[in-house]
């Protein structure tokens, strides 16, 4: 496959998986609530935001292997490619080991932290840890698949057996009144072993160095370059972690007599992260691109595509974040059909802009990743992460989650939106204004976007055939939109449509 065509697999697949599990959560949250209670299923939420932070032991290796492994492909280098395969081994070997013994120590901390939620939970905990513990020691082998621009192929294993545990087994135990954390431990567990079982066998088919990692034959100069650029990476990665399931752990910590708290604010959370993982698929996929571009030195092929993966990602933020924000809240209704259901709805507005924000400087983020440039990223995600801890401290009593929220929302616009691009020029040479202008056809449309469909706002969905009915007719027009104000979008569908047409003509 060419790489044009490998990332229109990657986007389209990363983007199905992601919609499938938000459309299966959509239908599998209201069971889970029903079947765990109000209480209960923020008790779930928070013990799986702890075991959540066991990612941080990753400390960016997964990142840093495909990086450089990609690197080292584009370059036809066997032997550095086998080294980056042989230490990433060696490290999620270790990486493992710690996942464990975290583990353990959570069975005798959280009951101590939430009475009311952890305890008699030992054996859920250890399930969870154990299938973090196993996630981490298969992170080499779903680097070989990704290396290769084949981010596909794991999408659709995770595809597969998403659909089976985590959405038909759950519905059948809810159905049967037969679900418990035990439950979903058991089958977050299955599903982690059977993924990365095919995710196994996959990486051996396709990927010939695969076959031969070795982490007895770790080099360590390749464990520094490996921990160089994973130790910003996993700086970064608290970001996404403070903006919710450390919010969580502020919720739970602040309102332990009101553990129902965390669902209220989750859930409308939710929804805006879901958002930002299937529009950022788009820029997420192109890390051995970047990579690859970087290595051979190729800086025009490189802003260049970081100019196509920053107007595709400002459109798919207009269309996606536009729609949620005016038919986020009723739909939360709809679905939650909870009195606490309008609370939700009111932090999905709060957190929306600055999702916005962040996801238009995503390209750009991916594109130093592969320069390995990311010192001066990770200064400003540590920046973000401390405001938005204390801000959320701060609030949470005088505004309940609807502070945790804005604590979250405004430093992550703030540090995104107006340092960001001034750190961008920086390292890159490119000007804020040119940053922006970037983006300005994007935001144009995402403007012109809210101003027509705005007023369904104030149209009541009582029931999911108008909810679909509604959605169908704000998609015609934001493509209209987009085809009357971006002249790149009509110049690419004007090519296809000759394309088309030469296909079909007769041969002579």
């Amino acid at each position: 496959m060419s790489s044009r065509a490998k990332h229109l697999a990657n986007v389209v697949v990363g983007q199905l998986n992601t919609i499938i599990a938000m459309a299966g959560s959509l239908i599998v949250t209201p069971a889970v609530l029903h079947g765990l209670g109000d209480s209960g299923y923020g008790g779930w939420l928070l013990i799986n935001s702890f075991i959540g932070y066991m990612r941080f032991l990753d400390l960016g290796a997964t990142t840093g292997t495909v990086k450089f492994a990609a690197g080292a492909l584009k370059r036809d280098d066997k032997d550095d490619l086998a080294a980056v395969l042989n230490t990433s081994a060696a490290i999620f070997m270790s990486v493992g080991a710690a996942a464990m013994l975290a583990t353990v120590a959570l069975v005798g901390i959280l009951p101590r932290l939430y009475p009311s939620i952890a305890t008699d939970q030992m054996g859920v905990i250890l399930m969870l840890g154990g299938a973090m513990t196993i996630e981490m020691a298969f992170r080499p082998f779903v680097a070989t698949l990704r290396m290769r621009s084949l981010y596909y192929v794991y999408d659709a294993i995770e595809i597969g057996t998403y659909s089976t545990f985590k959405f038909g087994l759950v519905i059948y135990l809810a159905h049967t009144n037969a679900l418990s954390y035990r439950s979903l431990a058991l089958l977050t567990l299955g599903e982690t072993l059977l993924r990365l079982v095919i995710v196994l066998v996959a990486a051996m088919v396709v990927s010939p160095a695969a076959r031969r990692i070795n982490p007895l034959r770790a080099r360590r100069n390749m464990v520094r370059k490996i921990a160089g650029i994973g130790a910003a990476i996993s700086i970064i990665m608290i970001a996404d972690v403070v903006r919710f399931q450390l919010d969580a752990g502020v919720i739970g910590l602040f309102k332990p007599e009101s553990p129902e708290s965390i669902a209220i604010y989750g859930l409308g959370a939710r929804l805006a992260s879901i958002a930002n993982a299937v529009i950022g698929v788009i820029a997420g996929v192109l890390v051995p691109r970047f990579s690859g571009l970087f290595e051979t030195g190729d800086k025009e092929g490189e802003l260049g595509l970081l100019r196509r993966a920053s107007q595709f990602t400002g459109l798919a933020c207009a269309l996606v974040l536009v729609n949620l924000a005016v038919l986020g809240p009723h739909f939360l209704a709809l679905w939650l059909k909870k009195p606490w259901a309008p609370t939700s709805g009111r932090v999905l507005l709060i957190l929306l802009p600055a999702y916005y924000v962040s996801l238009l400087a995503l390209p750009s983020r991916i594109m130093l990743l592969g320069r390995g440039k990311l010192r001066g990223v990770t200064i400003l995600v540590v920046g973000e992460a401390i405001v938005n801890l204390v801000l959320s401290i701060l609030l949470i009593g005088p505004l309940g989650v609807i502070g945790v929220a804005i604590g979250t929302a405004l430093p992550l616009a703030f540090f995104q939106g107006v340092l960001y691009p001034a750190l961008l020029h920086k390292e890159t040479g490119l000007a804020p204004a040119a940053y922006w202008r970037m983006h300005a056809p994007a935001l144009g449309v995402g403007a012109a976007y809210l101003l027509l469909i705005g007023a369904l706002a104030a149209v009541p969905l009582e029931t999911y055939a108008r909810f679909a009915m509604i959605c169908s007719g704000t998609v015609v027009v934001f493509v209209a939109l987009t085809l009357a104000l971006v002249p790149a979008a009509r110049a690419e569908l004007q090519k296809r449509l000759a394309g088309l047409r030469r296909g079909r003509a007769p041969s002579l």
